[in-house]
């Protein structure tokens, strides 16, 4: 059963139940994706912004003993860095957990983070290649339509199309450079994203909890792990979530995760509850 914020009282019962079980553990890692859950879907993808809130609130989380600040994004590292200014210490498991790094401080253009750069081999960059011209190719056939460049894959977006294109152009997606060996396809809200490594966000949460045991000296079977998400690439990691884990889900539509919340305010208000019952 998915328990609602805004449900009955005792549903709130179980999710103060559920926030006081997860505050009581001595090392917790809190996760979040960040489009749909800290900052609201738009058209423009670099114009949006977090909710009121939400940057106070990852400061909080980043500085409190016992506990880790992640981010785990489907976007770029330099798209999280620019429009998340993480805090110094948070973990990024960006391109849907391709991308592993860790926010060391703060430069004149914003936060900086250790990274490994992208690594393919030659029969990758080749499909990467072939990926890049067929989408382009899909994309150039209506407005609206684009393609984003990520280290390990391609994203065709089609928020800003019509919808009859934006349909037209998902489905030439799949039909066409999905089915290209050794690719690995994620769908989520108005994307179409076709990798040439096989990873999901369960790989990068993950490695959350493997680096916040690490830097705990605990073993990682000892840290609690909170994490929400809204689109269906956040399912993998929450179906990943351990016994007494916290799964969250922003918004509609089925999920693996335990608890429901409206909107992106409700998860502000909820890391409030998690950090004010530590």
């Amino acid at each position: 059963m998915v328990e609602s914020v805004a449900a009955s009282d005792a549903a709130r019962d179980g999710i103060d139940d559920a926030v006081a079980a997860l505050a009581a553990r001595p090392h917790v890692a809190v996760a979040l994706d960040f489009d749909g859950v800290l900052a609201p879907l738009g058209s423009d993808p670099m114009a949006v912004r977090m909710v009121d809130g939400a940057d106070a609130v990852l400061a909080r989380i980043a500085a409190a003993p016992g506990m880790t600040l992640a981010l785990v994004s489907g976007r770029r590292l330099p798209d999280i860095l620019r429009l998340a200014r993480p805090p110094r210490g948070t973990l990024l498991a960006t391109s849907h957990g391709a991308e592993h790094s860790e926010v060391t401080g703060e430069g004149e253009d914003g936060p900086l983070a250790e990274t490994t750069p992208a690594e393919l081999d030659d029969d990758e960059a080749r499909l990467l290649e072939r990926l890049d011209d067929g989408l382009s190719t899909i994309a150039s056939s209506a407005s609206g339509v684009w393609v984003e460049r990520k280290p390990y894959a391609r994203a065709l977006h089609t928020r800003q199309a019509a919808a009859s294109d934006a349909e037209a152009a998902e489905r030439a997606a799949l039909a066409g450079p999905a089915t290209l060996p050794g690719t690995h396809t994620i769908t989520g809200k108005a994307v179409v994203e076709i990798a040439v490594v096989s990873v999901t966000k369960a790989d990068g949460v993950a490695w959350v909890r493997e680096t916040a045991a690490r830097r705990a000296g605990v073993p990682d079977s000892e840290v609690a792990l909170l994490f929400a998400g809204d689109d269906r690439t956040d399912e993998d990691a929450l179906r990943a979530l351990r016994p007494g884990d916290l799964g969250v889900k922003v918004g509609a539509g089925e999920t693996a995760a335990r608890l429901r919340v409206p909107d992106e305010a409700a998860v502000v208000d909820l890391l409030r509850r998690l950090l004010d019952a530590r």
